[in-house]
């Protein structure tokens, strides 16, 4: 979410490439929640109706699902729709406001970065030994997991794009502009 600006009013931010690719990650968020419901119902469909199974059904769907979640994350920040307590910030304006945002946005960056280093690591080591679900597919891992350290970076651009607009609020304010 782009931050209320100096005065109070919100902070309009021009439609560039943070936008579109949030949007992007969100749009294809969109599609694998197509492609979920796609699987399942093939799935039921050759269960109950022809006493058959894909065998790839609930693993893929499961990736999918993860997938979707993780796409999602920017697009919920930048929509206000992460979970987070406002039970305090709620109740500050002006310069105190902005100093909890930008303190909130600076340590979501960091949880995230850190995040992003543990997925790269697990992402890596499947790569690096070859390893294989034990379901009947054998999907490599590093396949699923190659969404994770991509999307968490990501949200280290965005909080830390959200912390510039903090501190830049703050400087303004300070300097009288």
């Amino acid at each position: 979410m782009i931050p209320d600006g100096p005065t109070g009013e919100p902070a309009v931010a021009p439609v560039g490439r943070f936008d579109r690719v949030t949007r992007g990650f969100a749009d294809l968020a969109g599609v694998l929640l197509a492609l979920v419901v796609v699987l399942v119902n093939v799935e039921v469909v050759l269960r109950y109706g022809f006493g058959s199974s894909t065998l790839l059904s609930d693993e893929y769907s499961g990736y999918f699902f993860v997938w979707m979640s993780l796409l999602g994350f920017g697009y919920a920040l930048e929509n206000g729709q992460f979970l987070r307590v406002e039970a305090l910030v709620e109740r500050l304006h002006g310069p105190s406001r902005d100093a909890a945002e930008l303190c909130g946005a600076v340590a979501g960056a960091i949880v995230a970065a850190v995040t992003t280093y543990a997925c790269a690591l697990t992402f890596l080591a499947s790569w690096k030994y070859g390893t294989h679900s034990i379901q009947p597919s054998s999907t490599p891992l590093w396949i699923p997991q190659s969404v994770m350290p991509v999307a968490f970076a990501w949200l280290v651009v965005l909080y830390a794009r959200a912390a510039a607009v903090r501190a830049r609020a703050l400087l303004v304010r300070r300097s009288g502009r």
